[in-house]
Order: structure tokens, then sequence, then C-alpha cells
């Protein structure tokens, strides 16, 4: 019986260390790119960091909780002024390959979707010029 009890002990413990080794994890950095401004002469122009912040929100409601870890969220080069640009970086962990590429696929989805509602909150569309400058904000997503 104690023979038996301790090979059930030793699978049980082979089988948690086999999960433990399948997970996956990583980091992303989700850039964003606008044409910035000073905040008189050019209010009402869209912000890469209002755009970083509603992808945080995306995020934080598309992602399950304990799969992911914002590392950073910053923006800006002034106090004066509207941000040109914006940066989140944000830890994943996930069971397998598998459910981390839905991860990842989860934050370019949030990322794109918070450049679009800060672009639509403005009403600026891709392609416009300000300045002569691409007026629309942009989100990039790479691998850390």
């Amino acid at each position: 019986m104690r023979n038996v009890l301790r090979s059930l002990v030793f699978a049980g413990l082979a089988a948690a260390s086999i999960s433990a080794f399948a997970q996956q994890s990583g980091s992303l950095r989700i850039e964003f790119l606008g044409p910035g401004g000073h905040s008189s002469n050019n209010y009402g122009r869209t912000s890469a960091l209002h755009a970083a912040g509603r992808t945080a929100i995306g995020i934080q409601k598309s992602l399950p909780a304990g799969s992911y870890v914002i590392t950073n969220l910053t923006g800006g080069n002034s106090v004066n002024s509207i941000a040109s640009d914006g940066l989140i970086e944000i830890r994943l962990t996930a069971a397998d390959a598998t459910a981390y590429q839905a991860l990842v696929t989860n934050v370019t989805n949030a990322a794109n979707a918070g450049a679009e509602a800060e672009n639509a909150f403005r009403g600026v569309k891709v392609g416009d010029l300000t300045a002569g400058v691409p007026a629309w904000i942009r989100a990039t997503v790479t691998p850390l």
C-alpha cells in the first residue's frame, strides 16, 4: 500500500511539473504615435497617451485576470503638451503557446481599438493631416 501511495504522489508531482513547464510567457511593447502639439494652440488633436489609456482599459476588459501585468505606461514629453507618443509594456503568461498567441492577438486588437477610439473621439480619419503630418494615432505591437 505504501508503494502505491508513493507512486501516486510521484505521478502527481510529475504531472504538476509538466504543466508548469508548459506555460509560456513573454513581454510586448505597444507604441503609439501621433502629431502631438501645444495644449493651447493645438487643442483637439489626437493624443497618443489617451490612446494608450484607452488600450489599457481594453486590455483589462479582454484578457483574463492573472494573465497579464502592465509593467510600464508612459508618454508625452512636457506638462503643457498633447502627447505625440505613448508606450505600454506588458508581461503575458499563458498555459501554453496557443493560449499565449490568443493573448497577443487580444492585446493587438485592444491596441488598435484604443487608437481607433482616440481617432474617432477627435474626428480624425486615417489619411488626415495636421500641419503636414499624419493626424491619426498609430499603434505598433512588438515582442520584447
